[in-house]
């Protein structure tokens, strides 16, 4: 942001420096106007990200799925978001997903697995209460 404040005689229009007081000293007479302009500078960046999945007979929801771009992150420290490539392949019972830091580049997360066997990682335990309002996990 940079600021700016330009003065001038109100009679002769001789620039005068924005502290000064008193009567002018070109033509004698008081009176100054002044102006002042702040110019602020915003930089835009657009993110974007796609999903794009392959419906096919005998798979629930999708067969294939693939996720790219811009997310925002959970992560405070992270506050320009991540990069995010995740690809989900029924088919072939993949799992890929490469997650960057966008501010520096790093990877952040780089995982590849089968399909089935990243499901059951995902899986938390879930809690049940019995009649007597003991949890159970189950």
């Amino acid at each position: 942001m940079t600021n700016e404040v330009k003065c001038w005689c109100r009679h002769c229009k001789t620039e005068l420096p924005p502290g000064h007081t008193g009567p002018c000293p070109k033509c004698g007479k008081s009176g100054k106007d002044c102006k002042a302009s702040a110019t602020v500078s915003i930089a835009v960046v657009p993110h974007a990200s796609l999903r794009a999945r392959l419906k096919q007979k005998g798979f629930k929801k999708f067969a294939k799925e693939i996720l790219q771009g811009w997310f925002p992150s959970v992560n405070p420290k992270l506050k320009k978001g991540v990069d995010k490539v995740r690809i989900v392949d029924k088919q072939k019972n993949e799992y890929h997903e490469t997650v960057t830091d966008l501010a520096t580049g790093e990877v952040i997360r780089d995982t590849h697995e089968q399909l089935s066997k990243h499901n059951t990682t995902k899986t938390k335990k879930r809690k049940t209460y019995s009649k007597a309002t003991k949890i159970k996990e189950a």
